[in-house]
């Protein structure tokens, strides 16, 4: 038997090449059992870890392979160049050779061992690029503010790729051939700042929030209790009571109303944005479940033409439209803030602390080390100057209120990704971004007249206001106004969020939105006693009202024919300088212009000219 071999020329693997593939590759695996090994004893799961043990090392072996296999390639091509006679033979087995059947034995074994390994390896390595770990801290500054704000999210135990890929081959080779997108402008750090939204090309939320939540049930009207602390000194405690009317449901199962008439499979919303956050809506269809055209909406607002509509693409109305963050939420400092009062984080028996703490983090700092520094500053500084008894005895809830505010800033500022509370809008409900006011603001009207409304009871109850509560329990009376100034003249006609913007503090009194003097003459005076409708510019109670009588020049000259305020700035009164007087009198433009104001020489209350 022997004498029928043919002659041992040596394997084609005995070469310099194919031995160091040989290394690489049985090197990569006794890194990936180590690494394993290593990855089961951590208490904790690393991801540095995981990403080596599934996709670094297995590459490594493949590569080995490869090197392996070119070097038989290339001793095989030598053999032939070298002009040997005798062919190249396929490898002879004949088990009834004892070195043949233990080569067998060994390429059988080790065979089976290599492709078990490899698949266990492959399926992990699937396993891992769809896990939290992978997307949320793989690429840390990147993905550090959706990270963060996932960890405190509703959907904090659902991983990322059930809402952001789905179920299904072709949705997964989707999302990998855009991660390699991804991966590449990471390593070349050329990807923006902030990650624009919304994503594009995403899965329909039919394919992905519909395997939860199911918009054909029917809702009814859910109860909303929120808990707010006024910027007052007590940091008064109030709870605000509001019926959201969900709704939802379908023909087929009854109820077909409610803020989730926008989803029911009855009714098709089609609506064109020309923003790429979608916050300007001009236009809007509505169609029935056939594809009929029930009515079509153009804002007042828009000023292009109908070309100009046509040729930006349309978009169905699905969930992300109003949900567009359910899970990576920023919330804005002064909700932040009532949650933590609510939950014990920051003392509510601290005086002005909602106010201080709110004013400190809506400034803006330029990292997050200058951000912990001011913040601890101001509040401890604030409690130092104005209350030194307070700050002396209860130091301890001070410096816990500080550090509170650094974890509110943490979980939604972001410098090295310009993210902070005022990046993302968030359309769920219209308090701190338009949202709902997108469309329903009462300049969407239809060719028949019909204007989409923005009354509060179309989508809510209106708001009841009062003592803050035990969780559940409704205050027996309402005797606090829903909104704590009377909405009374242009502020009923102006949306919320121009008090309510997201990253700022809602103003308190007039001069935070108006921008007056307070030490103007008159600015003591209650705004009613000008203005005769409150809230409203015009119309205005007559100077002489109160000013029957004028001293001075005010009687003399052109002054009596003159209005007030052709002299008077409104909310400023005082004359300072020479420009009002100069509008009237420009001959006398080069006058003693050295002297400055003309009323250091011209005196309107001594009623003479009197040089100082």
């Amino acid at each position: 038997m022997a004498d029928e071999e043919a002659p041992h020329r040596g394997g084609l693997y005995r070469n310099a090449v194919s031995l160091l593939g040989a290394l690489i590759s049985g090197g990569s695996i006794l890194l990936i059992v180590f690494a394993f090994a290593l990855e089961i004893s951590l208490k904790r799961h690393s991801p540095y870890i995981g990403i080596f043990t599934y996709m670094v090392f297995p590459t490594f072996f493949g590569v080995g392979a490869v090197v392996f296999l070119y070097g038989m390639w290339r001793e095989s091509l030598r053999r032939r160049v070298a002009g040997s006679e005798d062919a190249l033979a396929y490898p002879l087995v004949d088990l009834n050779i004892p070195r043949h059947r233990k080569r067998f034995i060994y390429v059988v074994l080790g065979g089976t061992f290599l492709a078990v390994f490899m698949a266990f390896v492959t399926y992990n390595a699937f396993l891992y690029s769809e896990s939290v770990s992978f997307c949320g801290t793989l690429c840390h500054t990147v993905m550090q503010p959706e990270y963060t704000a996932y960890l405190s999210s509703p959907h904090a135990r659902v991983s990322c790729v059930d809402c952001h890929v789905g179920h299904g081959a072709s949705w997964y080779v989707q999302a990998k051939i855009s991660g390699v997108r991804q991966v590449l402008a990471v390593t070349m750090k050329n990807y923006p700042r902030p990650i624009p939204t919304p994503i594009e090309n995403l899965r329909p939320a039919r394919e992905t929030c519909e395997e939860c939540h199911w918009p054909a049930k029917f809702f009814g009207t859910q109860l909303m209790q929120i808990a707010h602390f006024r910027y007052d000194e007590k940091n008064t405690p109030e709870q605000i009571s509001i019926g959201m009317k969900t709704g939802g449901g379908s023909a087929a199962l009854g109820g077909t109303a409610g803020i989730h008439w926008h989803m029911i499979i009855q009714n098709k919303v089609n609506y064109i944005a020309v923003d790429r956050q979608k916050q300007e809506i001009p236009w809007i269809e509505v169609r029935s479940e056939q594809g009929d055209l029930l009515e079509e909406y153009l804002s007042l607002d828009y000023k292009g033409s109908k070309e100009q509509l046509a040729a930006i693409r349309k978009d169905g109305m699905d969930c992300m439209d109003c949900h567009n963050r359910p899970t990576h939420i920023y919330l804005p400092p002064e909700t932040g803030v009532d949650r933590a009062m609510t939950t014990g984080l920051i003392s509510r028996t601290l005086p002005w602390v909602k106010k201080v703490v709110v004013d400190a983090l809506v400034r803006e700092y330029p990292t997050r080390e200058k951000a912990h520094e001011g913040l601890k500053a101001e509040i401890a500084g604030f409690y130092r100057q104005k209350y030194p008894a307070i700050y002396e005895a209860r130091k301890p809830d001070i410096e816990k209120a500080a550090k509170t505010s650094t974890e509110i800033f943490d979980r939604s500022v972001f410098p090295a990704m310009r993210v902070n509370w005022k990046t993302y809008p968030s359309n769920i409900g219209h308090r701190n971004w338009p949202g709902c006011f997108r469309c329903h603001d009462g300049r969407h009207v239809s060719k028949k007249g019909k204007v989409l409304s923005k009354e509060c009871t179309e989508c809510h109850t209106m708001p009841e206001r009062g003592p803050l509560m035990p969780l559940g329990a409704v205050s027996p009376d309402r005797k606090i106004p829903w909104h704590p100034v009377e909405l009374v003249g242009k502020h009923t006609r102006i949306l919320c969020t121009r008090c309510h913007s997201a990253g700022y503090r809602p103003p308190s009194e007039c001069v935070e939105c108006h921008k007056f003097d307070t030490s103007a003459p008159m600015m003591k005076m209650a705004c009613t006693d000008c203005h005769q409708i409150p809230g409203e510019a015009k119309p205005l109670t007559a100077c002489k009202e109160c000013h029957d009588k004028v001293p001075g020049l005010h009687a003399k000259g052109g002054h009596p024919e003159a209005a007030c305020t052709d002299c008077h700035k409104p909310h400023a009164w005082a004359m300072i300088g020479r420009d009002r007087c100069l509008e009237c009198h420009s001959d006398m433009k080069e006058h003693n212009a050295a002297k400055g104001a003309c009323v250091s020489c011209h005196s309107f209350r001594e009623g003479k000219s009197a040089k100082k």
